[in-house]
């Protein structure tokens, strides 16, 4: 193919052809994310976005956070969301502890939550909703150590508050850990 005769705006016609043709696609297959999913990143991500969880009931010599935060940001018109951990200490944000990606797969017809953390540590899962809750299980993967489970369950109260707890997964098995309420920080609008 001569490249020379192709006009100048080409690759946004082929982009556009694709992602209209993907959506079409998706409808007619019925892979169309689940309206849940929907209203949950758009309840996530309102306002700014940022959640903060107070860490008192945790809070020790190796983990010294007064508090945690998360960050979400909805993409591609509101169907996928990713977002962000990191902790306050002595009034100030640290870096990021973990980065993280939620979508709609329509190959495997699920939501996908994927993490990123320090060490090389990835952690990859669905997302499903139960009753009026979300929960999510994954599992995380670290250089020298191995698999190990995790789940996580949240119920949200009103607009501005949730509540999360979370599991260790052991022979199918929840275990529980910690519970968070988180509340919607709307100073960062």
């Amino acid at each position: 193919m001569n490249l020379r005769v192709l006009p100048k705006n080409w690759g946004i016609f082929v982009s556009l052809s694709f992602v209209l043709g993907s959506t079409n696609s998706m409808a007619q297959e019925g892979a169309a994310p689940p309206k849940w999913l929907l209203r949950e990143i758009q309840q996530v991500t309102a306002h700014g976005g940022r959640w903060v969880a107070d860490n008192q009931e945790y809070q020790s010599e190796n983990e010294p956070y007064e508090a945690y935060v998360t960050v979400w940001t909805a993409n591609a018109g509101g169907y996928t969301m990713h977002g962000r951990l990191f902790g306050i200490r002595s009034g100030q944000e640290t870096p990021d502890f973990w980065q993280y990606r939620q979508y709609w797969h329509p190959g495997e017809r699920r939501v996908v939550l994927e993490q990123f953390g320090w060490g090389v540590t990835v952690g990859i899962g669905r997302v499903w909703q139960e009753g009026d809750s979300t929960h999510s299980s994954q599992t995380f993967y670290r250089p020298g150590s191995p698999p190990r489970q995790e789940g996580h369950k949240t119920q949200y109260i009103d607009e501005d508050t949730k509540t999360t707890e979370s599991f260790s997964i052991e022979e199918g098995q929840w275990l529980p850990q910690r519970n968070y309420t988180w509340h919607r920080d709307r100073k960062s609008e």
